[in-house]
């Protein structure tokens, strides 16, 4: 199978159905303080290539993110979390966007970020935020939790390797394939995870994480379908067919029955996410509790966000008012929504 774009033209348009609401969702109390704080250090620090890179980043309010899936984290962790985020979004667009050669010159900034990781000194603009980043967390973060998440950017790195040579053509990809890639390598979930414990204040053990595992699994195949059901249109424009859906059309299957099929894995791995995190809370003591409280918003959080994502639909007019049931309607340029009445 190839690589060639699916045919999704311009103006096309799908119906959107609704999906079930099974996980807590919550919001920061603090998100317009501490979006401020993130946009400052962002302004200070991010080694944008252009003023215009960095304001239409800027537009698209990566804080949200931050405040939906992680609303009970302090300020401090926030701060970081945000951050970070916002540097792992950042680095996406840059090699998004980029054509071969200008990924090959930015394989040094990602380089140099794993080496900040790994504890040594930054070389380049982007390893000294990242290196900010890395010093304040590791005041809160116990070392083992450092050398986990350590891993697991290594091996959202090789994951994004193995993207590229999908990209590029000389790997072939079938729609298991792709799920199996993005969930155990470049979707950055099992970074995430990491990040979770970190944010909800605790350190779970080798056994405990292990027991686990079948909720991250589910979780992860989650946040894969919900992204990659609102995150297609703008990475379709973008020349970018790595993605669910487009997976999907360039196998001959219609964008609607493709969009179906996608909220159909939604609903089936929300239920699924609900039931685990129900009997694994019932055998849990209070920390695996507090993480699996903080796991629910996660991926609770990651769907409602992308429901209005400004980086996915080319607008902020959802960020009041998210994509529901109803019409959908792609363009180039920005998603047009009409509500199901």
């Amino acid at each position: 199978m190839t690589t060639a774009a699916p045919h999704i033209a311009p103006g096309a348009r799908y119906r959107l159905a609704r999906l079930p609401r099974l996980l807590s969702l919550g919001r920061h109390p603090r998100t317009a303080r501490l979006e401020q704080a993130h946009d400052q250090w962002l302004r200070a620090h991010y080694p944008f290539a252009t003023a215009h890179e960095r304001e239409r980043f800027l537009s698209h309010r990566s804080t949200l993110w931050t405040s939906v899936c992680y609303p009970a984290t302090d300020d401090e962790r926030f701060h970081d979390l945000s951050r970070l985020t916002s540097f792992l979004f950042a680095f996406d667009d840059l090699f998004l966007s980029a054509g071969t050669t200008n990924r090959r010159q930015a394989k040094p900034a990602l380089d140099d970020s794993l080496r900040v990781l790994d504890g040594r000194p930054p070389t380049t603009p982007h390893g000294t935020a990242l290196a900010g980043i890395r010093d304040d967390m590791s005041r809160r973060m116990p070392p083992e939790q450092r050398c986990r998440l350590t891993a697991a950017v290594h091996d959202f790195s090789r994951g994004c390797d193995a993207e590229t040579a999908a990209r590029s053509g000389t790997v072939a990809l079938d729609f298991d394939g792709y799920v199996r890639l993005r969930t155990e390598q470049s979707l950055a979930a099992w970074v995430y995870f990491v990040l979770t414990e970190y944010a909800a204040g605790v350190a779970l053990d080798q056994e405990t994480r292990a027991a686990l595992r079948p909720l991250h699994l589910a979780c992860a195949e989650h946040l894969l379908f919900a992204n990659d059901l609102f995150s297609f249109r703008a990475e379709h424009f973008a020349g970018d067919h790595i993605n669910a859906v487009c997976v999907l059309t360039r196998s001959g299957t219609e964008l609607q029955e493709s969009v179906d099929r996608l909220v159909s894995l939604v609903a089936t791995r929300e239920h699924r996410v609900a039931a685990l995190l129900r009997a694994s809370a019932d055998a849990a003591g209070p920390d695996v509790r507090r993480y699996l409280t903080a796991l629910e918003h996660v991926v609770s959080g990651n769907l409602a966000q992308a429901r209005f994502a400004p980086r996915y639909h080319g607008t902020t007019a959802f960020i009041g008012r998210p994509i529901e049931a109803g019409t959908v309607t792609l363009g180039p340029d920005r998603t047009a929504y009409q509500p199901e009445e």
